[in-house]
């Protein structure tokens, strides 16, 4: 029956089936509906397949069938710890706290910043001239100190040859 891969839906509910769910019945890719209610089924619900994807109604009467979507615990099932309620929960709403600080601690350090020196040149033209004089200038001497070095670097290899 597992290599009906195309079948649509399986209603075996009320047959008396006994045994365990065959691991390769999840290969059927196409299995919309399934109903394995009122049987003598046992054991663990395949996993990693879709039969977890199907209400837990689909094995109803099957008081021995364990794992999901049952809530009935198979054994060596681990139940996850629940989250306790302390101040470690409130962390999440710590971190959006600070996010949203830095955020507008970075927007009016811009602000400020920038009109601070952009502001200053626009309005003031004698502070304006001698900013852009200064760069002006250290153009010049990062331009003589390049010009000067390769000079003497030619110099110097001209010298060993």
């Amino acid at each position: 029956m597992t290599k009906l891969v195309a079948l649509a839906g399986l209603n075996l509910s009320g047959n008396y089936l006994k045994g365990f769910i065959p691991n390769n019945i999840g290969h059927m890719k196409m299995l919309e509906s399934l109903d394995l209610s009122r049987n003598h089924l046992y054991g663990r619900i395949p996993l990693s397949t879709q039969l977890q994807s199907f209400d837990a109604s689909t094995y109803e009467g099957n008081i021995e069938l364990c794992g999901p979507p049952l809530m009935n615990l198979c054994p060596g099932d681990v139940i996850p710890p629940s989250r306790s309620l302390d101040k470690h929960d409130n962390e999440d709403d710590e971190d959006e706290l600070i996010t949203i600080g830095f955020y507008i601690s970075l927007g009016l350090g811009f602000c400020i910043g920038f009109w601070g020196v952009c502001g200053t040149l626009v309005i003031k033209a004698s502070w304006r001239h001698a900013y852009f004089q200064f760069f002006n200038n250290m153009s010049d001497l990062i331009h003589v100190t390049v010009v000067v070095f390769i000079a003497r670097m030619k110099r110097k290899f001209q010298l060993q040859e």
